[in-house]
C-alpha cells in the first residue's frame, strides 16, 4: 500500500492539495450509536457539573490522544454496576423502554449491588487519568505548550481515586432520573448487563465519555469543540518535531530520503469505508524479516516526512467526501481504492466504471458510466492535458480480523487500455441470443463474485451458505483481462450450476401458464446468463457460432418439448401440468449422456407431435395483473408454430449431431443458453401475431 499511496502523495503535493494531518497517536472516537453512547463529562468546583450526550456527527470530528492501554481526554470507561440475573437483565432493558415518567427510583436502586470497576478495570482507569496526562504535561513543553489540555488535567485531578468517580458519577446519574432527564443515559451509565457465567474482572463492558470541564466551556475551547481538536492536534505535532532528530550521511529510506532511523509505529487512518487500517504492519516475531539481517522498520525504511505524505494521501484518499469518486464499499469490510497517477482539475468517479453508484430512481447502467468516462478522460486530454491521468491505479483492503488488514488486490493500468477493457467487456455481454426473459443488463466488475457465489437449488431459491468462494476483485480480473486458464475456472463454476437454475427456469420462466409478470428469480437468472455468455466470448465461442452447434440446438428442443407438452395439458388435460414438463425432466441426462437423451425424448414427444398436427390453431390464453394493478392477457404460441420450431430444429441438429458420451463445460453453458432463449422467428408474417411472453420478442 505504501507504494500505491507514494505516487498520490506526490500528485497531492503537486496540487497543493492539503488534507488533515493527525499526530499518530490522536485517534478518532469509536462510533457512536443508540446502544453505544458516548458521554460527556463536565467537572467543575470537584464536582461533575453535568452529564450529556455527544451526537454521532459530533463524535465523528473529535479525538483521544493515547493507546490501547489508556487515552485522554476521552477514553474507555465501564458502566458502574454489573447484573447478570436474567429477571434483573430483563427489567433493565425494559426501563430502557420506559418513559422517564414511570420509572421506580427505588427499583432501580435496588439494582445497584455489584460494583462493576474491578482490579483490571482500576489498571485502565489508572492509565488514562494518571500516566497519561502526566506524560501530556512532559512533552506538551514551550512552543508546543498548550494551556486547556493543562486546565483540563488540573479539573480531574480530584477524581484521580477510582471510587471518588464512580460515586459522583452515581449521584448525577440519579439526579438526572429523579429530575426525568435523560433516563436512557443514565441508565446506561449505571447499568452493564453482564453475561452470566463469565468472569466479573473481564466482563465489564465499555462505556465510552469525553471529558471537559466549565472553564474550558466559558472560554469557548471545549474539548467537544473543533478548536480544540486542531490546537491540540497542532500542539502534539510540534512536540513531535525535535524526537525525528536530523538526518544522518548515508541514512536514505526506501525512497532516497535521508532521515534518522526511528523505533515507532507506522501512522494509522480511519477509512470512512468502515474499518482502520495501519500503512504498514511490523512484528519483529516473523522470521522472515530477518533475511536480510534487518528487523521491523528497518526492513523497509521510511522517513518521518514521507510517513506523513503518505498518511495524508490516505486520509484524502479515503475521505468521506471522496466517497464513489476515489473509494467504494465492495463489502462489509472491504473498500476498493481507484485514483489517477495525475489529478485533474476536475474530478469524476473513477470507481463508477467498477461498481455502480446507488443513485435514487435510475437502474445502473455500465454502458452510461463507460460513455461518461470515455467522455470525461477525452475532455481532460484536451482542457487540461499537462493533468491528463496516464494511469489508474487500482488497490483493494480488505480486513481479515481485528487486528489485521490486507491489500488483497493491486494493479496500475493506463486509461487508454481501461477504455479498450470497457469496450471489451461490452462486447462480451451481448454474447447472448435473443431471450425469454427481458434482454439481461451488463454487469458491473465488481459484480461478478455475486453472481458466482449465488448457489441455487432446484426451487429456485438461494442456499444460506455464506462461505463466497469467489472474492470480489476477481471482477477486476475479469475486466482487466484474465488467462485464458481462469476463464475456463470460472466457466466450469457457473456450468456446474446452471443445472438447477434450469430446472427451476424450466418450470416457470418457459411457462405460459405459470407467467405472473412478476418472478424475483428472473434478475438472477439474467445475471448468469450473461455472465455465462461473457465467458464464451472471452474463450472465443460467439453467439453467430454456437447458436447453429449441437449443445444450443438441443437446449433449444428440449425448450419446445416443454411447450407443446404445456400446450396438450391445457387442452387435453383442463391444464393440470405434472410436476415436471418433458423436456426440464430430461435437461440434467442431457448434460450428461445427449444422443441418448435425445433419442428417448423422440420416443416421450411422439403422442403431443401427434396431437398438434390435428390441432395446430391450439393455444394457451392467460390473464394476469402487473404491478399497476392492470389486467393483461397474453396467449401463448400455437401448436402449429410449436411443431414448425420442432421440426425445424430437428433438422438442424441432424445436420450436425455428434457422437458425445457427455457435454464438456463449453457445451453445458451452451446448452443452457439455448434452453432460455427466446424462440426464432418464423417466417411468416401470420405467425408473428402468436408470439408471446415467451416467443421471439424481448419480454419482461
Amino acid at each position: 500500500m505504501i507504494n500505491e499511496l507514494y505516487q498520490l502523495s506526490v500528485a497531492l503535493s503537486k496540487m497543493n492539495i492539503v488534507s488533515d494531518s493527525w499526530h499518530r497517536e490522536y485517534k478518532p472516537l469509536p462510533n457512536i450509536k443508540a446502544g453505544a453512547p458516548c458521554v460527556r463529562i463536565v467537572f467543575g468546583k470537584n464536582q461533575i457539573m453535568c452529564l450529556e450526550s455527544v451526537g454521532a456527527d459530533l463524535g465523528q470530528r473529535l479525538r483521544k490522544y493515547g493507546n490501547n492501554q489508556g487515552t485522554f481526554p476521552a477514553m474507555n470507561l465501564a458502566p458502574l454496576y454489573r447484573i447478570t440475573d436474567a429477571e434483573q437483565v430483563k427489567l433493565l432493558f425494559k426501563l430502557l423502554k420506559t418513559d422517564g415518567d414511570k420509572i421506580d427510583i427505588c427499583q432501580i436502586k435496588a439494582l445497584c449491588v455489584y460494583n462493576n470497576w474491578g482490579k483490571k478495570f482500576s489498571r485502565k482507569y489508572k492509565n488514562s487519568i494518571q500516566e497519561i496526562p502526566a506524560k501530556l504535561e512532559r512533552i506538551l513543553q514551550d512552543k508546543a505548550a498548550y494551556e486547556p489540555v493543562f486546565r483540563l488535567i488540573r479539573a480531574i485531578q480530584p477524581f484521580t481515586e477510582l471510587q471518588t468517580l464512580h460515586a459522583e458519577l452515581e449521584r448525577v446519574a440519579f439526579e438526572l432520573l429523579e429530575k426525568r432527564i435523560d433516563t436512557t443515559l443514565a441508565l446506561q451509565i449505571l447499568f452493564y448487563a453482564g453475561k452470566e457465567g463469565k468472569n466479573a474482572e473481564d466482563d465489564y463492558g465499555s462505556l465510552s465519555v469525553i471529558l471537559d470541564c466549565i472553564d474550558l466551556e466559558d472560554d469557548g475551547v471545549s474539548s467537544v469543540t473543533d478548536r480544540f481538536t486542531r490546537d491540540f492536534n497542532q500542539a502534539l505535532l510540534a512536540a513531535d518535531m525535535p524526537a525525528k532528530g536530523k538526518p544522518q550521511t548515508g541514512e536514505r529510506d526506501a525512497f532516497g530520503v535521508l532521515f534518522a532511523p526511528l523505533e515507532e509505529p507506522m501512522p494509522a487512518v480511519k477509512l470512512a469505508g468502515g474499518f482502520e487500517v495501519s500503512l504498514r504492519t511490523m512484528f519483529k516475531g516473523q522470521p522472515c524479516q530477518c533475511r536480510y539481517n534487518r528487523i521491523e522498520n528497518a526492513t523497509y525504511p521510511i522517513s518521518p516526512e514521507m510517513r506523513m505524505g503518505i498518511k495524508d494521501a490516505l486520509t484524502w484518499l479515503s475521505d468521506a467526501r471522496m466517497k464513489d469518486i476515489t473509494w467504494v464499499n465492495t463489502d462489509k469490510n472491504e473498500v476498493l481504492f481507484a485514483y489517477p497517477s495525475r489529478l485533474p482539475e476536475e474530478m469524476l468517479s473513477f470507481t463508477s466504471l467498477f461498481q455502480a453508484r446507488h443513485a435514487e430512481n435510475q437502474r445502473p447502467d455500465f454502458e452510461a458510466e463507460a460513455k461518461e468516462f470515455m467522455k470525461y478522460l477525452t475532455k481532460t486530454k484536451t482542457m487540461d492535458k499537462e493533468n491528463y491521468p496516464e494511469n489508474i491505479q487500482v488497490f483493494m483492503l480488505r480486513k481479515l480480523d481485528r487486528a489485521r488488514t490486507k491489500v488483497v488486490y493491486t494493479c496500475g493500468v493506463s486509461s487508454e487500455d481501461i477504455l479498450k477493457c470497457s469496450d471489451e467487456w461490452q462486447q462480451a455481454a451481448k454474447n447472448l441470443p435473443m431471450m425469454s426473459v427481458r434482454y439481461p443488463i451488463t454487469p458491473f466488475p465488481l459484480r461478478t463474485a455475486d453472481i458466482m457465489n449465488r448457489i441455487w437449488k432446484k426451487d429456485g431459491t438461494q442456499k444460506a451458505d455464506q462461505f463466497n468462494p469467489i472474492p470480489h476483485y476477481h471482477g477486476m480480473e475479469l475486466f482487466l483481462g484474465a488467462q485464458k486458464q481462469v476463464l475456463e475456472k470460472d466457466l466450469h463454476f457457473m456450468a456446474e450450476s446452471c443445472t438447477n437454475m434450469a430446472l427451476f427456469a424450466g418450470e416457470s420462466i418457459n411457462s405460459v401458464m405459470k407467467c405472473n409478470g412478476k418472478n424475483i428469480f428472473i434478475p438472477k437468472l439474467q445475471d448468469a446468463l450473461i455472465l455465462i455468455g461473457m465467458l464464451l466470448y472471452w474463450l472465443g465461442s460467439r453467439k453467430e457460432d454456437y447458436m447453429k452447434e449441437y449443445p444450443y440446438l438441443l437446449g433449444q428442443i428440449l425448450k419446445i418439448s416443454d411447450s407443446l407438452h404445456e400446450l396438450y395439458c391445457y387442452e387435453i388435460r383442463a391444464g393440470q401440468i405434472p410436476a415436471q414438463l418433458v423436456g426440464s425432466s430430461m435437461y440434467a441426462a442431457a448434460s450428461e449422456m445427449p444422443i441418448q437423451t435425445l433419442a428417448q425424448l423422440g420416443k416421450r414427444m411422439m403422442p403431443y407431435i401427434t396431437w398438434a398436427k390435428v390441432n395446430k390453431g391450439a393455444c394457451i390464453k392467460k390473464a394476469f395483473k402487473n404491478g399497476q394493478n392492470e389486467t393483461i392477457e397474453i396467449s401463448g404460441p400455437t401448436a402449429g408454430y410449436l411443431l414448425y420450431l420442432f421440426e425445424q430444429t430437428t433438422s438442424q441438429i441432424n445436420a450436425v449431431l455428434e457422437e458425445k458420451k457427455r457435454f464438456n463445460d463449453y457445451e453445458k453453458a451452451q446448452m443452457f443458453i439455448g434452453y432460455l432463449a427466446a424462440f426464432p422467428k418464423k417466417e411468416k408474417e401470420d405467425n408473428d401475431k402468436q408470439e408471446t411472453l415467451l416467443g421471439g420478442k424481448n419480454n419482461e
